[in-house]
């Protein structure tokens, strides 16, 4: 009788460990799937700043040059 209930006490650890690795690995997988997610959020917000700071360096440099061409007037009106 005591070992049989060795038997059923092994048995019933690993189907118990066996049972909360697979537990694990599925939380794991949903877990995984949701920061890939995330991951895929910010990646589109990036580049969507990305494309706002090319629009900002491009206005930028066109007030630039709308300066110096202002400046440029100025001191010829000057001389």
């Amino acid at each position: 009788m005591n070992r049989l209930s060795a038997i059923v006490a092994v048995v019933g650890l690993l189907v118990g460990v066996l049972a909360g690795y697979l537990w694990w690995g599925v939380r794991a997988q949903s877990e995984l799937s949701a920061a890939q997610g995330q991951i895929l959020v910010v990646q589109s917000e990036l580049k969507a700043t990305q494309e706002k700071i090319k629009a900002m360096e491009a206005e930028l440099r066109l007030e630039r040059d709308r300066r110096a061409k202002l400046e440029e007037i100025v001191t010829r009106g000057r001389k």
